[in-house]
């Protein structure tokens, strides 16, 4: 029974070198060739750079009738010129390796020396239908030592010196934080060997212990390459003296004072904010983006949140009295993008701004401003009442409020003529509590507001862009509408492998993703039909970021955007349809859909039994250039639903029903 563990065991640890053996030989023996001349060297391509191959000390298992005493491994590495191999043979078999016939003593005993060429050597011994296969890899020894070696601590903006001992007339060289120089060869050493020294300068003004990773010496010599890497190098924080005079944060309206000397810098397109005093990071629809290349002061710690799906994120704390995202998750995937990053140095202490130019831009109203430096502002529809959870009973907001940060100047002159499509007047209004300029658009109309944006242009001015109401006219057609200049893009939920959305009733391929786009490819031809220019976020199944999406959303700026989804729940009686909302400015248009899929109805037959109208922070819906409406066209995991969604003709009828929705918006906001 012991022997019998024993060979099982042995047969186990045989499979498993033989797999990291293969892996091994996958990784770095396919970059070796043999030259004419007898020597190695990588073929037509700069040398490959790979780390030394160092393969898992696993014991020789033996045969039946094939015993070896050395070496004990299968598959090694070594630095020799020359290998042994002994052992025995029983009953007086014939020994091979290879073709040759390998002679043995009177008790099968066997001495064989070998020579090794540099790089693979493999090596196949045959007694009977019995083989027993060593690999052993000869080191090109390039490198013979290297500092740092280990992990390192080193003070902000040092030099960090790097040397290594290597084959004279070497190419040597050293790759760190993104970086790669070549060392110096330095007067020979014992051994025929030479010193490569070079250094690279540490960064600075950063408020954080850094970890830049290892240095990777890489050392090429006669076609033949090895790296090594040294232990993590940390450099250490610069000790910043954060002044936290009262004096220097303005007083009064959202201000917070986190000190100076500590800077955010915007680095993402654009950043959503959060008030400054939340514990969380609940998306509120009186919060607005900060474009990218936005600087304030900022808190030296960080605040970490738990997010949906576990996933967590840290924010930190802006002196405007808004937080923001150091990164955050690139859903659907699991990895993440820097926001914003955070460095030592010193803002002005005000802000002036000056009115570059003011009037219509295509579908736009344009304000573009000459700024000192980019700091943040705030833009909020005021006099709009929300409820708790932040629904909105009726449009209550007449006017456009950007209060400028900072801003102890603001000059130049905004002239509203009285057609303009959007605004009524203008007021420059100076905050006395907190010294700083709030820019007043009163609306022509109560609630008559469809989307804003607002970026720095290539010469560093701050650019507002308004949308305004889009023209269309009354048509004989069966959505009464021409839709004649209208720009409209059309969200298609989900995509790719790993984003399906929801599975189907008892069909998890027939899934979410597939049905929107068919949905979406519908309205889309139906808008046309009309004279609307459409644009879609896929037309195959491919996976897409969210932030691709918004940012195709802020770049194309259209008129109207309508997601497509389709619902689900664990819950199989939960049907119908949804509309909902973000923005205030979005709820009228989402109160048109829902009409128009209230009553809808296929041959005689209903739908939905049920149609709701809500209020959430879908990403896509956050987004602030124009009205966003994101429609659940039914639940996939409801049977009335399913059926309904998998029905072409039922399909049909939903994309006229939305294509009209769409329509009764253009001509209401006429």
């Amino acid at each position: 029974m012991k022997r019998t563990i024993t060979v099982i065991c042995c047969a186990l640890g045989g499979i498993i070198l033989a797999l990291a053996t293969a892996f091994l030989l996958i990784k770095y023996g396919d970059k070796l060739v043999t030259p004419q001349n007898g020597g190695s060297y990588i073929a037509e391509e700069d040398p490959v750079i790979s780390q030394p191959v160092y393969v898992p000390e696993v014991e020789v298992t033996p045969t039946e009738y094939l015993t070896f005493t050395s070496p004990t491994y299968e598959s090694f590495s070594t630095n020799n010129s020359t290998i042994t191999f002994k052992g025995n043979v029983k009953e007086a078999k014939e020994l091979k390796l290879g073709d040759e016939i390998i002679a043995c003593d009177e008790l099968g005993n066997f001495e064989k020396t070998v020579n090794l060429k540099h790089g693979n050597n493999t090596f196949k011994f045959t007694v009977e239908n019995e083989t027993k296969t060593f690999k052993v890899y000869r080191r090109y020894i390039i490198i013979t030592s290297y500092t740092p070696s280990n992990a390192q601590v080193y003070s902000a903006g040092v030099k960090l010196h790097v040397s290594a001992k290597a084959r004279a007339e070497a190419t040597v060289t050293a790759k760190f934080n993104g970086q790669t120089i070549t060392l110096t060869e330095k007067t020979d050493v014992n051994g025929g060997d030479s010193n490569y020294t070079g250094y690279f300068n540490l960064p600075s003004g950063h408020f954080v212990d850094l970890n830049l990773g290892k240095v990777t010496f890489t050392g090429v010599h006669n076609g033949w390459s090895e790296s090594f890497s040294s232990g993590t190098i940390t450099c250490k924080k610069e000790e910043v003296v954060v002044d936290y005079d009262p004096n220097v944060t303005p007083s009064g309206g959202n201000y917070i004072n986190v000190g100076s000397g500590i800077i955010a810098e915007i680095v993402a397109f654009q950043a959503e904010t959060f008030n400054g005093k939340d514990t969380a990071d609940k998306s509120r629809p009186y919060n607005n983006y900060l474009p990218e290349g936005t600087v304030d002061y900022s808190s030296a710690t960080l605040r970490t949140v738990s997010g949906d799906g576990g996933y967590k994120h840290q924010l930190v704390t802006l002196r405007c009295g808004r937080q923001v995202y150091t990164s955050k998750r690139r859903s659907p995937y699991k990895d993440f993008t820097a926001v914003t990053k955070q460095y030592v140095g010193t803002l002005p202490d005000h802000n002036e701004l000056s009115v570059a130019s003011f009037g219509i831009d295509g579908h736009h109203t344009a304000l573009v401003l000459d700024t000192d430096w980019k700091a943040p502002f705030t833009l909020e529809l005021k006099n709009q009442k929300y409820n708790n959870n932040f629904t909105v009973d009726n449009i209550t907001f007449n006017y456009v409020d950007i209060t400028f940060c900072y801003a102890t100047v603001f000059e130049g002159e905004i002239t509203i003529p009285e057609d303009h499509p959007l605004f009524s007047g203008v007021e420059i209004i100076k905050n006395e509590k907190t010294s700083d300029y709030t820019l007043r658009f009163k609306l022509k109309k109560t609630g008559a507001f469809y989307g804003w944006d607002a970026y720095y242009n290539d010469q560093n001015q701050l650019c507002f862009k308004f949308l305004n109401p889009t023209k269309v006219s009354e048509a004989e057609n069966e959505y009464g509408a021409d839709l004649t200049g209208a720009v409209i893009l059309i969200d298609v939920g989900h995509g790719g492998k790993t984003d399906t959305g929801t599975g189907g009733v008892g069909k998890r391929e027939d899934c979410e993703k597939k049905w929107n786009l068919i949905l979406a490819q519908s309205i889309k031809r139906e808008l046309e039909s009309i004279g609307a220019t459409v644009y879609i976020t896929r037309t195959t199944d491919v996976e897409q970021l969210a932030d691709y999406k918004v940012k195709m959303l802020k770049d194309l700026k259209p008129d109207y955007c309508i997601a497509i989804h389709h619902d689900g729940n664990s819950s199989a009686s939960l049907n119908g349809f949804g509309s909902y909302y973000y923005q205030p400015y979005s709820k009228i248009a989402a109160k048109i859909m829902q009409n128009h899929n209230s009553n809808l109805t296929v041959n005689g037959n209903k739908v939905y039994k049920n149609t709701s109208l809500k209020w959430h922070y879908y990403f896509m819906g956050r987004c602030s250039v124009c009205p966003v409406v994101l429609t659940e066209n039914g639940y996939m995991t409801n049977k009335y639903d399913f059926n309904n969604i998998i029905n072409m003709d039922v399909n049909n009828a939903k994309a006229k029903a939305i294509t009209a929705g769409i329509a009764e918006f253009f001509l209401s906001i006429q």
